[in-house]
This record gives structure tokens, C-alpha cells and sequence, in this order.
């Protein structure tokens, strides 16, 4: 039985609108594209305003497989189809016979459900689920008071029972909505079961400090990998996920494909569609790595679980063999050893076609947070589908103690050198391209040449890469497409931090608009008041603190004669 879904992240807000809305004033109503939230008098609801973006993602994702559900029956010529059946942008709110059902498994206030139903066209029933009792009236609250009773089905069950209830073959669901506080694994075998073929499975990670590699052995634990500390961290995160949720999936001859992935402020977010084939998940292998990370230069080398060869003219005839080890104990740039991670998902992320769908209808008017959605989906869209992880410029200069190379210069050079090159949307600072290690190395060792290094700063990595000369021509001239189009058109393409006291909340305490746990803002700061304090204590000279020991005596025993009298007179007495 899983925890109250009270502390789950459910509710809005953006930089771009960072003080929530209410209704004509209403410090009661809560309001959030077309829905309306009450707050009760206790003010017991977990309210987390960082998270409207999240919420206006999904519902793009979900109308864009809504808008593929009924392409669907239009080819199939399902003679049910009428025109309350036409796909809208705009208009939700109404029961389609042959819509799609969405189960939003942790639920909370039921925010997140009653936008899926008033803003989304072509639903036939969401289900908003949640195991708390109180959790439960709330929604029901909520559904009432936003006169949608007839799309949305509360339920108060264990989200994991709900789900497998759901595992048949004729009672599978479009799409199943995980958003939990932490860790999702818990409910990744029942969701991946009840979701229908082509369906689409959206998953909510916060425990980020697992998955960037802060306890390594933690998430192995809990996603079957090993996380390291590397500045490509975020993508990491995503592609441990990915394979989490594959290796559930491939237990019950289903495999999945990712259609969208997203790193944002304090979570990550995918977006999956599962399918069923056994000859596809023979594949898995293939599409997960180890990774061995160089602890002096931090390069990455990938070795996947298997190989998969393709042989016949069949679209799924493949042999499948073992690969033979990538490395030989020690980095060949630096001299130094491998940290070994992973298995990660080394697939695409995202799916190039959703992605632009997403793009389409991306509109102001209908999300608060568009001019963001539209920068990061774009950046996304530039992203480069085949490799994966990242370079991080700052970290490449680091090594060799360099003044750092501007991100234009630095694409540039790859460009001119032949080789392909974009950012990733996880960091401002990445370097995504195909160019091998050492060509990456080169660039930085012909930009050393110009930005001379002192060599007794150097590190033992530093020292053996700048000991090689360059095998590559590097070019510095300025490359044409080196500026990425989404930089050229002024997009919102990372956000900053979107608020103060940001973050995920804490499980069992209230986050109420732009109150703080009186906890966290109590330990503000707490270790560096410490050190304050003991410094100011040590920083006395050896006759003052003699001095103050004395007093303290004195007063003790004067204390003590006065507790002597005390009791004296009451015996006189």
C-alpha cells in the first residue's frame, strides 16, 4: 500500500506567471487553464505552483493521442464515428463514445484529472485515483464544482490495484498518468500491463539526487542501474528511467517507444508509448549500454548488453550475438581508470514527428506556459537522435585548467571539422555530437595552443592530454550554422530557477502557494550558521576565553551559595 498522494506534485505555475491565479479574487478557487481547485479552510492540500508546465506538456501529449486515436477509426471506417467525434484544440468537456480513457493513478486534487477532461477533446472517461481518504473527498469536491462528473470517475484504491484491474486485454486504458513524490518504480509493473497497444505511458521522476549520482547504490535499487556523478547527469537520469520502465515491460512481451523526454527544474519527464512483440523485445539488449566514465577527463564509452545484426528482408529479421569488451581497463585519452554505470537506454529520446505535433499546437491562449513549451520543444527538436549523452564545455576546460571556449566557437569547430553538433535541452552548456573523443580533445588541445595553460596547475589527466599533439585540423573560423535556430528566433530555451524555495515540496507537510514549510526555512542556511558560530568562538584570544571561563564559575558557585540560603529558610520556616 502506497503513501497519501497529498504530497505529490500537483498544482501550477511558471517564472512566466509565478503567483497563482484565482477566480475574480477568490482566495478560495484556485485556478489553472480551465479548472478550478477549491481550498479547504485547513489549507491541507499539497500545492506545488512550479509545476504548471508539467501539467500543460501532458495535455498537449494527450491531445495529440487523442488526435491519433481517431485518425485510427477514421481508417479502420468505424461506422460509430460521428461528428461529436472531430478532433478540436479548443473544445474539451464532452463525452466521446469512442474517446480515450486515462487513468491518473495518484491523484491528489484532482487538478491534473479535471484539466484532462474539460480541455482535451476526445475523452471518454478519465479516471482519478488516489488512496487517501481525504485526498478522495477532495477530488470528488472538485469534480463537482467544475461540472464534470460525467467525464471524470473517482476512485479510492490502492494505485497499483487499480492498475492491474486494468491488465486484461479488453479493459486496457489509453494512457496512464504517474506522478509521484520520489521514486515511480513501485507502480511501473502494473502500468506498463494496463495500458492498451500504442498506448501512452507518462511517468514523473523528483528523486533526482538518486538518478544524477549522488547514492549510486540507491538507484540501483531502485531502477535496476547504476548513476554516476558526470555532468551529463540530467540525460542520464532520463535514460535510466527509459530502461527501467523497458526492462518492466519486456517481463510481459511489451516494449516501448519513447516519444518524449524532458529534463525541467527539479524532475524529469517522459513520455512512452508500449507496445506488444517478442521479436521486439529480443531487441532490448541492443538498445541498452553500460557506460564506462574516465575519472580524469570524464569521457564516455559505451557497451551495450547485446548486438543485434540484421540479416533477410524482413523488417524484424535480426541475429542476436554478445559484444566483445570496449575498453582496455584505462582511458586512451588520460591514462586514468573507467567508473562503470549504467545499464542506460542509448535509443532516441524523443520521437521527431510528436515532438513537431507538439510544437503545432503549442498556443498562449491556451497555456500559460507556452513560450516555454515552444523553446524547450524546440531545442528538443534540434537535439541529435542517436547520440547519447553529452559534452559539457566547462567541464572539458576544467580538465586542462584553460580559459573556456565560447559554445559558438566550439560548434563551429566540429562543424568545420565535418561532424554533426547540437545542445542539449538538459544544459546550456552541452556539447551533443558524433565527432569521436579524440576529435573533441583536438579542438581543445589547438585552442590550448592560442590560450596557453601554466603546467603546474595541471592535473595528471590535464598533463597526459596536452602531452599528445592534435591529429585533427581544427578550423576556428565561424561555421554558418553554428548558431542554433532556436537562439536565433529569441526562444525561451532554459529556464531559470521559477521561483524562491523552489523544488518538490516535502512528503507529509503542507506547500501552499508561496508559504514555505516553516522547517525548511527554520533550517535555511543551518550548517553555515554552525561554522559562524564555532569560528567566532574559536577566533578569541586565550585570555578572553579564560576570562569568560572564569565568570561562568563564579556565577555557578554564587548560583549554588543562593540555592544553599533558599534552602535554609524554608527548613527555618
Amino acid at each position: 500500500m502506497r503513501m497519501s498522494s497529498l504530497a505529490e506534485n500537483d498544482v501550477c505555475g511558471t517564472r512566466e506567471n509565478e503567483s497563482c491565479q484565482t477566480r475574480d479574487g477568490d482566495p478560495s478557487v484556485i485556478q489553472e487553464g480551465k479548472a478550478e481547485i477549491l481550498i479547504p479552510e485547513s489549507k491541507n492540500v499539497f500545492y506545488n505552483p512550479v509545476q504548471e508546465f508539467n501539467r500543460d506538456l501532458s495535455i498537449a501529449a494527450l491531445t495529440v493521442l487523442a488526435k491519433e486515436h481517431f485518425q485510427k477509426l477514421e481508417e479502420k471506417k468505424i461506422e460509430e464515428v460521428s461528428n461529436k467525434t472531430e478532433m478540436s484544440n479548443e473544445i474539451g468537456g464532452e463525452v466521446h463514445k469512442d474517446g480515450i480513457v486515462i487513468i491518473e493513478a495518484l491523484s491528489a486534487t484532482g487538478l491534473r484529472s479535471i484539466r484532462y477532461a474539460k480541455e482535451i477533446s476526445g475523452v471518454k472517461q478519465v479516471i482519478a485515483n488516489d488512496i487517501s481518504e481525504t485526498a478522495v473527498k477532495s477530488i470528488k469536491e472538485n469534480v463537482t464544482f467544475n461540472e464534470v462528473d460525467s467525464l471524470v470517475t473517482v476512485s479510492h484504491d490502492d494505485a497499483v490495484m487499480l492498475m492491474y484491474a486494468h491488465r486484461h486485454p479488453s479493459k486496457r486504458v489509453h494512457a496512464v498518468d504517474l506522478d509521484p513524490y520520489g521514486c515511480p518504480t513501485q507502480f511501473l509493473d502494473a502500468a506498463v500491463q494496463c495500458v492498451t497497444d500504442g498506448g501512452l505511458l507518462l511517468v514523473t521522476c523528483t528523486d533526482m539526487a538518486v538518478l544524477a549520482g549522488n547514492a549510486p547504490e540507491t538507484c540501483h535499487a531502485k531502477y535496476g542501474a547504476i548513476s554516476l556523478r558526470t555532468k551529463a547527469c540530467h540525460e542520464m537520469g532520463l535514460r535510466i528511467i527509459l530502461q527501467c520502465i523497458e526492462t518492466h515491460a519486456n517481463r510481459y512481451g511489451r516494449y516501448i517507444v519513447p516519444m518524449l523526454s524532458v529534463s525541467a527544474d527539479f524532475y524529469i519527464r517522459v513520455f512512452v508509448k508500449i507496445y506488444s512483440g517478442a521479436a521486439m523485445c529480443k531487441r532490448s539488449t541492443s538498445k541498452l549500454s553500460l557506460v564506462f566514465q574516465c575519472v580524469g577527463c570524464e569521457t564516455h564509452v559505451f557497451h551495450p548488453l547485446g548486438v543485434a545484426h540484421k540479416f533477410g528482408e524482413k523488417v524484424n529479421q535480426y541475429k542476436f550475438s554478445l559484444p566483445h569488451a570496449p575498453v582496455n581497463g584505462v582511458c586512451e585519452h588520460c591514462g586514468q581508470k573507467f567508473h562503470i554505470g549504467g545499464p542506460i537506454w542509448n535509443g532516441p529520446l524523443h520521437d521527431e514527428s510528436f515532438v513537431s505535433e507538439l510544437i503545432s499546437i503549442t498556443d498562449p491562449e491556451r497555456f500559460r506556459t507556452a513560450r516555454r513549451m515552444e523553446g524547450v520543444l524546440t531545442v528538443i527538436q534540434e537535439e541529435l537522435p542517436d547520440v547519447p549523452l553529452y559534452y559539457s564545455v566547462d567541464k572539458l576546460f576544467s580538465t586542462i585548467r584553460c580559459e573556456i571556449m565560447s559554445m559558438m566557437l566550439f560548434r563551429s569547430a566540429l562543424l568545420n571539422a565535418g561532424y554533426r553538433v547540437s545542445l542539449s535541452h538538459a544544459s546550456k552548456y552541452s556539447i551533443k555530437t558524433d565527432a569521436p573523443a579524440n576529435v573533441v580533445w583536438d579542438v581543445v588541445r589547438t585552442w590550448q595552443l592560442s590560450h596557453p595553460v601554466k603546467t603546474e596547475r595541471l592535473s595528471n589527466a590535464g598533463s597526459a592530454i596536452l602531452a599528445k599533439s592534435p591529429t585533427t585540423v581544427v578550423s576556428l573560423e565561424k561555421h554558418p550554422d553554428a548558431n542554433p535556430n532556436s537562439r536565433q528566433m529569441g526562444l525561451v530555451r532554459f529556464q531559470e530557477n521559477p521561483r524562491p524555495f523552489w523544488g518538490p515540496g516535502t512528503r507529509a507537510k503542507t506547500n501552499f502557494q508561496d508559504q514555505k514549510m516553516e522547517k525548511s526555512i527554520r533550517n535555511q542556511g543551518k550548517h553555515s550558521k554552525k561554522q559562524r558560530k564555532r569560528s567566532r568562538s574559536h577566533s578569541k584570544s586565550p585570555e578572553i576565553r579564560k576570562k569568560n571561563m572564569t565568570e561562568n564559575i563564579s556565577n555557578s558557585s554564587d548560583n549554588n551559595n543562593l540555592s544553599e540560603k533558599d534552602t535554609e529558610m524554608k527548613e527555618d520556616k
